[in-house]
Order: C-alpha cells, then structure tokens, then sequence
C-alpha cells in the first residue's frame, strides 16, 4: 500500500499557535499541505492574524483552519473549546509543533483516549523538564519527533520520556522545485542588478544576527579589497519581535560603507531562484537546530560553507558536501570563502555531491514515508494499550 493511501485513511490535526514565523512554523504549514495533497483528512489550528494563519489562507486549507488564542499556560476556556472540538472531530493523529500548546491540548484530551498525540521539536531545551507538571504533560505525548541528532540526544536528556518514545526524522524538500536545470540563472542575477563578474555569495533565513549575518560581513569587509567582484546577498527578513536584531545587521552594513556590495532582499518565495543567482551559499548560524535552508541550497548544488553546530553537522560531510566551520569565528569562514572563491573545480564538486546527498537522504517523500511509519507506530500501540 503506498503511503499516499494511507494517508488518506487518516484524519489528523495540525497545531501550532506561535505567531513568530521561521523554521518551525513554516514546516508545520508545509507539512499540513503536503498531508491534505497526499489525500488526509487536515484541519489546522494555528493563531490568528499570525503569519502561519496568512500563509494557510493562500492555500487549499484556508477552509480548515480553526483560529486559537496564543497558547498560555492556563486558559480553562481555551481547554474547553478544545474539549468540544476534538471530541467532535475525533482525529487519529494531533501533530503539535509549538511545545506550550501542550498546556491547553493534554488537558482537553483527558478522556479522550483514541488520539495520538505527536509533539515536533524543533529547538532543544536548556532546562530539565521533569516536574510534576511536565510529567504529566508527556505522559500524554505518544511520540516525540526530533528533527536533528542533537535534538534527540538534547530530549533524552532533559524530557521525562522513554528513549524509545523519541523518534529521528529530518526534515526533507521537494526536489521537483528546487531543480536547478530549471532556472534561468543569468536572467535572475540580471533582475538582481549582477553581472558575469560578480562572485554572489548570498545567505537565507531569519534576519538576526544569531543567523551569522555579521559574521558574514565581517568576511566580506576582510576580503574585500582582494575580491572587489564579490557581492553579498542576504535573503530573508526579521520575524515578529526580532526587528531590533535585523537592526544590527543592517546598521553593520551602513557602518562599513557596504551598501554598495550588500544586497538585502527582504522577504522572498522564490528562494529556488535566489539560490540559483548565487555562486557560493554561506550559513554560519550560531546554533541551528537542524538547517532546512542548508538543504536547499544543497538541493540547488551550491558550494556550501556553514558552521558545525548542532544539527548541521546531521546535514553535511566536511570536505564532501560543503565545508564546515566554527561559529561566531570570522577568521575560518573568512578562509573557508577563499579557498573556495579560489577554486572553481571544487565548488562544482562541492555543489554536485551535496545535490547527491539532498536526492538520497532528504527529500519530502522520504519525509512524508518516515513520519507515516511514525504514526502508525503510535496508533498501533495506543489501539493495543487503549
């Protein structure tokens, strides 16, 4: 039977109140999309007037979507609308993705025993969660989903769950968009203002500075006078509440006389074609939980440098599918961008096996089959064990 059959079989909810929008929130959309073209029974609750609740409503499920406050830590109305919602609604699987919603959905589940409850984690924790609260919170969680190494080993760790409860699977992308044959590459570096001269190192994701944004620019001023053809293209924007942030990085670009090389686009879906307008990606983040940006530049057979924190590593081989570096260290990346600005034929072998490794280990549909598996692992043992 093929997973998309059986997802067809299932009703499922998707949750996640969290009016920010980054890496978390756009997987919970995406992955929500993905399960209603596959042929499951979606609804969606998210926050309203968030960015997730703008981003659905240019969908197919703009008619599922069901609006909750931002989760709080007792909201007694909350819990009981929820009560009413998932008793009428009786889905098999609740596929939560922001870590607080748990407070108003494990009560509002209480008697309501043929559910499986799934929790996404998407960030580690620093903070042991094993009161009396969390215990009974995670009692009720079926499965918890890592999305990295590291984020397994950091649940383990610090969540009062059994090892065996905490289940691997990365993210993956659809390699049908991220094609690079595809694109026209000149065409959009000419809608950029670029010309065959310019070297195009660019970034993508949240604009702040724990992205490794000004770490990046510090590299760019050090290389500048010896490649005065290079030009930086930063790809994203800052998310709610995180203006101050973008702030500094656009105040380090003003301060540095670098407008004239810097090009910050704000915003953008057509991240296929900014990547393709690049000649070298560049993703020295601080401390990333897994990396999805990382993976598509791969998908799109970029050279890639990032930095060797947390779940990165999980993505790439240092010396086969990119080059790793420490982070928050300008010096290294700043080698790292002329080793490989200087060496074409690795760049193009670099960028070939990280397309290699994209194709094999993440794509969607290796995804959407690995997250099958997990749910119905947890029915099978919920319909045992009631």
């Amino acid at each position: 039977m093929s997973a998309s059959s059986v997802y067809s079989s299932l009703k499922i909810v998707q949750v996640c109140t969290s009016r920010a929008w980054g890496g978390m929130e756009m997987h919970h959309v995406e992955l929500s999309r993905e399960q209603h073209a596959r042929g499951a029974d979606v609804q969606v609750i998210c926050a309203r007037d968030s960015r997730t609740a703008h981003a659905l409503a240019e969908t197919d499920l703009r008619d599922r979507c069901h609006f909750w406050p931002p989760a709080g830590y007792f909201q007694p109305a909350v819990i009981l609308r929820a009560r009413r919602f998932f008793r009428q609604l009786k889905p098999d699987v609740i596929h939560v993705h922001y870590s607080r919603d748990l407070w108003w959905l494990v009560p509002a589940l209480i008697f309501l025993p043929q559910s499986v409850l799934v929790l996404s984690k998407h960030i580690g924790t620093q903070k042991p969660k094993r009161d009396f609260l969390h215990r009974f919170l995670y009692s009720r969680v079926d499965r918890l989903i890592a999305i990295s190494r590291v984020i397994r080993e950091n649940i383990i760790a610090t969540h009062p769950v059994p090892e065996q409860k905490v289940v691997l699977v990365h993210h993956g992308i659809d390699l049908e968009r991220y094609a690079p044959e595809k694109i026209d590459r000149i065409a959009v570096r000419e809608k950029l203002g670029y010309t065959q001269d310019h070297f195009v190192i660019g970034i993508t994701g949240r604009l702040q500075p724990s992205k490794g944004y000004l770490e990046l620019l510090a590299a760019a001023q050090r290389l500048r006078t010896d490649y005065p053809e290079n030009r930086y293209l930063l790809v994203g924007e800052a998310s709610v509440g995180d203006r101050k942030q973008a702030n500094e990085v656009y105040r380090f670009i003003e301060e540095k006389g670098q407008t004239d090389i810097v090009q910050c686009t704000g915003f953008r879906r057509d991240i296929p074609e900014m990547l393709a307008a690049m000649d070298l990606f560049v993703f020295p983040s601080h401390a990333e939980a897994f990396g999805l940006v990382v993976i598509e530049a791969m998908a799109m057979a970029k050279a890639i440098i990032a930095s060797n924190s947390d779940g990165i590593p999980d993505i790439i081989n240092d010396g086969k599918t990119g080059l790793l570096v420490p982070p928050r260290s300008v010096e290294p990346l700043t080698r790292a961008i002329r080793r490989l600005r200087n060496d074409a034929e690795l760049r193009e072998r670099l960028g070939r096996q990280a397309r290699s490794r994209a194709q094999e280990y993440f794509t969607k549909d290796r995804m959407m089959k690995n997250l099958l598996q997990v749910y119905q692992n947890a029915l099978a043992e919920r319909s045992r064990h009631g």
